[in-house]
């Protein structure tokens, strides 16, 4: 039954994440220029990842979400620990590294590349479409759309966290 509640809820969750991505991406981007934001190009490639990875990122939070219902059998509980443990890590890695205070900047930034890594937030970085270059310096930040994983890497960790959770879900 908990399969099949995954099943269901992934494939509902992606088709509306995609129907919202395949609007809001060209969208977003004809706003941006429109305003005389200059955007650096994306590959065919990269902005079908970006679209498809994101409905794919939220089917995954879904799946995630799920899980955590199923474990914890408490509404209220399985909202409060998939925002905890999926929001909660992105909004605190970008607030880390906000421009301000210059005091402990390395520590903040390694802090909010760690949270980026280690938690399922590390999904998010499915969305980067512009690469880090070692000869630019600049603000690779969260913030900016740079994460410390490569997109697969970051979304790949958000599918163990699903799995490990889903697996623990149907073991409970």
């Amino acid at each position: 039954v908990l399969a099949a509640k995954a099943i269901v809820i992934g494939a509902v969750t992606f088709v509306a994440g995609m129907a919202a991505a395949i609007v809001v991406v060209p969208l977003g981007v004809q706003i941006l220029r429109g305003n005389g934001n200059d955007l650096l190009p994306a590959t065919l490639l990269t902005k079908l990842r970006v679209v498809v990875g994101t409905a794919a990122l939220l089917a995954l939070f879904a799946i995630f979400a799920l899980a955590l219902g199923a474990m914890f059998r408490r509404r209220l509980a399985a909202v409060a620990a998939a925002i905890a443990v999926i929001v909660v890590p992105y909004v605190v890695a970008i607030a880390l590294v906000l421009p301000g205070s210059e005091s402990q900047w390395e520590l903040r930034l390694a802090a909010s590349r760690w949270l980026l890594r280690l938690t399922p937030a590390a999904g998010f970085a499915i969305q980067q479409s512009i690469p880090e270059y070692s000869h630019v310096i600049g603000p690779y930040t969260p913030g900016f759309g740079y994460y410390p994983l490569a997109p697969w890497g970051g979304f790949a960790v958000l599918c163990g966290y699903t799995a490990l959770a889903l697996g623990l879900a149907g073991f409970l």
